[in-house]
Parts: structure tokens; C-alpha cells; sequence
């Protein structure tokens, strides 16, 4: 009986012994892996800190490498896959950065902050592939986590215009223009612009025009608009409706319409025009009495017409409200030589060289 007892005493001992020792070994165990792990995720941060420095000072393959290691380190580093990724279409291997962009999309435990870093790279990924359709679809990810998300309507608007969707760009652009809190009408002018060229290529002169005239109601100083519209109607052979065009943009844009006297001009030659030059040239110095290039085109107008005494006046016109106008002296000393005034040219070379130095 006493030895039964002893014997379970021994037994209950042995057992506890038992207890105590596993209860050592998985402490030991759990206070070495926190250590490990503790160094190992002090190694991932700095791998990762490396990798950052090098990629801001333009080092790709080393910012590459350490942020590889980072994540072999430490898997749930996101922003550290997002950068390699980017590294990665940077360095034109665009496929590879969809792989891994994409990868991080399956993660469910992303917040959303980091839910859109990543959709916001996958875009550019995808732009990179010129896979415009894609891109889309993804920007519309975007939107519906962040309705009024500027970037991502950006992008959407990048990607419209890189399609040649003149009338869907126009729509996000007004959104775009509302969520920055202002509206450049040139620009909207130019969608029009485009549209309008679109229907010249299917054969539509009739809706290209009105697509022209849309865009001068939205900016009546849009140049772009103005020549399409005039061009349109010298296909159409309606060439007493581009010469009213032409006087129409002169009149609404004199500071517009002298950037494109060379294309101006060439149109009412093709019109059979070539008397109503000097009157838009006229015009135009008339509406902008400081357009010192309308001033010149009118010069070399007379010149060409052998009215040499004529284009050294328009020239002194100038000079004497501009006295500093280089191109205005050039002109003077081509005409007085044509004219036989070798002193008189002289005189503005030196004017001219001397104004140079003065300014040097």
C-alpha cells in the first residue's frame, strides 16, 4: 500500500518535472524567434531604407536590388513591392510591373489608401503598354473608391486624349476644370478643334464646320479654329465665306491672327485674294497698334510689290514708336541698300550694333 502511494508520488513528481521543463523549452523558443524576428525585421527596414535612398538619388538597379531583399524580409512591406514595380516599367520592363502591381491587388487586408497607390500605378503600367482600355477600366477602380479623386480624373483625361475621344475628354475635362476651381476655355476650344479634324478625315465638311464654329463661340480668339473653318470652306469652294472668316478673325483676334499671317496669306492666295493682304495686314496693325510683326509682314508685302519707299516708311513708323526693335533696323538696311541709300544703311547697321552693345 505505502509503496502504491510512493510510487504515485513518483509518477505526479515526474509528470510536473515534465511540465516544467516543456514550459522552459517553448519560452525559450518563443523569446529566440521574437529575437530573430525582431532582427529581421530590423534588417527589412534597413534594406528598405537603403533602397529609398538609392532610388532618390536616380540609382535604379541598387534601389532595385535592396527592395527585393526588403521583401524577402518582410512580405507585408507594400510600399516597398509598389516601388519595385514602378522601378521595374521605369526600367521598360512594364509586363513585370503589371505582374507584381497586380499581385498586390489580391491582398485583402490593404487599406485604402494602399488600395489606390496600387490602382494608381497599375494605370501607368498599363499606359506604358499602351493598353488605353485597360488603364480605363482601372482609373474607373480608382473613382469608385474616390468619386472626386483629381489624379485619377487626370488620368482619365490623359487617357481620352491619347485615344483621339475629343468628346468624352471634353466632358471629364469640365470635371477636372470644376474640381480645380477654374476653366480654360482655349482648351475646351481645341477639343472642339479636334473633333471638328475628325469629321474633316470621314468626309464631313458640313459637321466639321460646325464643330469649328462651336469652338470660336467657346473661344473667339482661338486661331486653330478660325483657319480650319476658313480651310473647310476653301474645299467646299466657298471662298467668299473663307475671305468673311479671315476678316472675322482679324477683327475678333488681331493679336492672334498676326501669329498666322504666313497661313493667312497663303490661303487668300489660294482664294485669289492676293489684293486683300495689305488690308488685313492694315487691319490687324490697326486693331493692335504694338504688333510689331504685322508691321514687318506689311514692309516685306510692299517690298515684294517693288514699293521699296513704301516699306521703308512702315519700317521708320516702327522705329520711331519702338527704337529698339532689332528686326525693324534689319529691314531698313536690306531696303535702303535696294534703294541705293548705302549710307543711310550703314547708318542703321551701326544703329544696330550699337543698341546690341548697349544692351550686352
Amino acid at each position: 500500500m505505502t509503496g502504491s502511494i510512493h510510487g504515485k508520488m513518483m509518477t505526479e513528481v515526474e509528470l510536473f518535472l515534465i511540465i516544467i521543463v516543456g514550459l522552459f523549452i517553448v519560452a525559450a523558443l518563443a523569446f529566440f524567434m521574437t529575437r530573430r524576428s525582431g532582427k529581421q525585421d530590423d534588417d527589412a527596414a534597413t534594406d528598405y531604407a537603403a533602397g529609398l535612398s538609392y532610388l532618390v538619388s536616380g540609382e535604379k538597379e541598387l534601389a532595385l536590388d535592396k527592395l527585393r531583399q526588403a521583401v524577402r524580409k518582410d512580405t507585408t512591406n507594400i510600399d516597398a513591392y509598389l516601388k519595385i514595380g514602378d522601378i521595374l516599367r521605369d526600367m521598360g520592363q512594364v509586363d513585370q510591373a503589371i505582374k507584381v502591381h497586380k499581385s498586390l491587388t489580391a491582398r485583402t487586408s490593404l487599406r485604402p489608401s494602399q488600395r489606390l497607390q496600387i490602382l494608381r500605378s497599375l494605370v501607368d503600367d498599363y499606359e506604358a503598354r499602351k493598353n488605353f482600355k485597360l488603364a480605363l477600366e482601372t482609373v474607373q477602380q480608382l473613382l469608385q473608391i474616390k468619386k472626386d479623386d483629381l489624379q485619377a480624373r487626370e488620368k482619365e483625361l490623359e487617357i481620352y486624349e491619347a485615344l483621339g475621344d475629343w468628346s468624352k475628354a471634353a466632358s471629364v475635362y469640365k470635371t477636372v476644370a470644376k474640381l480645380k476651381g477654374s476653366e480654360d476655355k482655349s482648351r475646351l476650344a481645341l477639343y472642339r478643334v479636334e473633333m471638328g479634324k475628325q469629321h474633316v478625315a470621314a468626309g464631313n465638311e458640313k459637321e466639321a464646320r460646325t464643330a469649328f464654329r462651336e469652338a470660336i463661340k467657346i473661344y473667339p480668339q482661338c486661331t486653330e479654329a478660325h483657319l480650319e473653318l476658313c480651310e473647310s470652306y476653301i474645299r467646299s469652294e466657298r471662298n467668299n465665306d473663307a475671305l468673311e472668316t479671315i476678316k472675322k478673325f482679324v477683327q475678333a483676334a488681331p493679336n492672334a491672327a498676326s501669329k498666322a499671317l504666313h497661313r493667312i496669306k497663303d490661303m487668300l492666295f489660294e482664294i485669289g485674294e492676293f489684293g486683300e493682304i495689305g488690308n488685313i495686314y492694315n487691319q490687324v496693325i490697326s486693331k493692335s497698334p504694338e504688333n510689331w510683326q504685322a508691321f514687318l509682314a506689311l514692309a516685306e508685302l510692299h517690298e515684294k510689290k517693288g514699293e521699296i519707299d513704301q516699306a521703308i516708311e512702315v519700317c521708320q513708323r516702327v522705329l520711331q514708336r519702338n527704337p529698339d526693335y532689332v528686326p525693324a533696323r534689319e529691314h531698313l538696311v536690306r531696303y535702303y541698300h535696294r534703294d541705293g541709300q548705302d549710307i543711310l544703311a550703314v547708318e542703321q547697321a551701326l544703329a544696330m550694333i550699337n543698341s546690341k552693345k548697349a544692351q550686352e
